[in-house]
């Protein structure tokens, strides 16, 4: 299977499980941002520009769902999937514990861009007074269903390759 069809039935997917699971299953009036999961966990997986690009897909089918202007997610999940790679990159040490707080400080700054580029457009999409305690159960809510979205992500995003491509160099 191609990769660009593993990554678009990943993508519809996702799109058909937020629009009909996770907005009847809520926490305090909050559900679980889905595509922003994706976007970040393609932005870690597949690189910067994959996962720009899949970042980038993710947001229009978002936005094709949400009660948002036509572009406002698709603005910020290509720069969050490239942050999160950059990142990873550099980080010395991965572990479990490492990663989840990670995608905890990635899925918080996602959800405070989204709010705040509604803000330039003139959406009210926050109340200040529960903008914390949302964002706190949003980002809860969404690392408790990152571990099977993280395997189904590697698995569309990488293509079936290996995730580390090790080359040789010819030794004299």
């Amino acid at each position: 299977m191609s990769g660009r069809i593993r990554v678009a039935a990943l993508l519809l997917t996702g799109l058909v499980v937020q629009a009909t699971l996770f907005t009847e299953i809520r926490v305090q009036g909050a559900s679980v941002e889905l595509m922003m999961l994706m976007a970040i966990l393609a932005g870690f997986h597949g690189g910067p520009q994959r996962g720009a690009i899949v970042a980038f897909c993710a947001g229009l089918l978002q936005d094709s769902i949400a009660a948002t202007p036509l572009g406002l997610h698709a603005l910020v999940f290509p720069p969050l999937a490239v942050a999160v790679s950059s990142l990873e990159q550099r980080m010395l040490r991965s572990t479990p514990a490492t990663d989840a707080l990670a995608l905890a400080a990635a899925i918080a700054c996602g959800l405070t861009a989204v709010a705040m580029a509604g803000q330039v457009f003139g959406l009210a999409t926050f109340d200040p007074d529960t903008v914390l305690e949302r964002a706190l159960v949003v980002t809860a809510i969404t690392v408790a269903v990152a571990a099977p979205v993280n395997r189904a992500v590697r698995w569309a995003v990488t293509g079936g390759l290996p995730p580390d491509i090790q080359l040789r160099t010819a030794e004299s």
